[in-house]
C-alpha cells in the first residue's frame, strides 16, 4: 500500500467516524459451536503479497445469537471480524490493520463488506457424504455459471440462517468445506477442529476504539491491502 493511499484512508477514517452503538441485552454467557477452519489459498499471490505468509486459519463461533467470525496474523497486527446478527440479518465488519480499527455496520441482508458473490449461483446435491473436521457433512454441487466446485454442510448442530456471511445465504445448515473470495483473495475453507464451547457475550460487541465507516472506505482499504501500488 502507498504512503499517499493509506494517508488518505486514515483521513476519512477519522473524518467519518461517529460513536453510535446499538445496545443489545444478552446473557453474559452463550452455548456456542465453535469450529475452526483451515484456510488454504487458490492462488500463490494476491497483488504483490504471497498468500504463504497470510493468516492460516479462521475461527468461528456459531450461536443462536450470532455467528462470529475471526481471522488475524501478523503478529496480530491484522484481524477480520464479522458479527452476523440472525435476527436482523445484518452483519458488522471489524478491521484492525496495524493498530488502525474500523466497523461497517451492513444493512439487512447484504453481504460483509468486501466479500464477493457470483454473479449466480445454483446448487444440486450429489448425495456423497464425507467425515470433515469432527463434523458428518453432505455434498453439494455449485455452479456459478463460470465454474462449478463442490461445497459441504453439515448437519451435526443448528442455528438459524448460519451463512449470512458468505454468498451462501440460501444453505439452511452450516458449512465445513466451501469457497470464498475476500477482495480478490481467492480462499478455499475446510473444518479442522469442532467443539462446544461456552463464550463470553462480549465478543459480539463492537469495542469502544473502533470507528465506524461507510460502506465504500471499508472496502477500499480492504482492496488496498492486495493491490499493487
Amino acid at each position: 500500500m502507498s504512503r499517499k493511499l493509506l494517508f488518505t484512508i486514515l483521513f476519512l477514517v477519522t473524518t467519518l467516524s461517529f460513536s453510535c452503538r446499538r445496545t443489545i441485552t444478552l446473557p453474559k454467557t452463550v452455548e456456542a459451536h465453535y469450529v475452526q477452519y483451515k484456510i488454504t489459498y487458490l492462488e500463490s499471490m494476491v497483488g504483490d503479497v504471497p498468500t504463504r505468509i497470510l493468516p492460516a486459519k479462521m475461527d468461528s463461533w456459531y450461536t443462536d445469537y450470532f455467528v462470529v467470525t475471526k481471522i488475524e496474523g501478523f503478529f496480530n497486527q491484522f484481524s477480520l471480524i464479522q458479527i452476523a446478527n440472525l435476527k436482523n440479518k445484518r452483519v458488522t465488519t471489524l478491521l484492525n490493520f496495524f493498530g488502525n480499527k474500523v466497523y461497517y455496520r451492513g444493512g439487512k441482508g447484504e453481504l460483509p463488506a468486501g466479500i464477493v458473490a457470483p454473479s449466480k449461483i445454483s446448487y444440486r446435491t450429489t448425495g456423497k457424504q464425507s467425515v470433515i473436521g469432527g463434523l458428518n457433512s453432505k455434498q453439494m454441487e455449485v455452479d456459478t455459471g463460470s465454474e462449478k466446485f463442490n461445497i459441504y454442510y453439515t448437519r451435526d448442530f443448528n442455528v438459524k440462517r448460519p451463512n449470512l456471511s458468505t454468498p451462501y445465504t440460501s444453505i439452511n445448515h452450516p458449512l465445513s468445506d466451501f469457497r470464498i473470495q475476500l477482495s480478490y483473495l481467492k480462499m478455499h475453507l475446510t473444518s479442522a477442529k469442532y467443539e462446544p464451547r461456552i463464550i463470553e457475550s462480549e465478543i459480539f460487541m463492537i469495542p469502544d476504539d473502533y470507528r465506524a465507516i461507510t460502506r465504500p472506505v471499508m472496502e477500499e482499504i480492504i482492496n488496498s491491502l492486495f493491490t499493487k501500488e
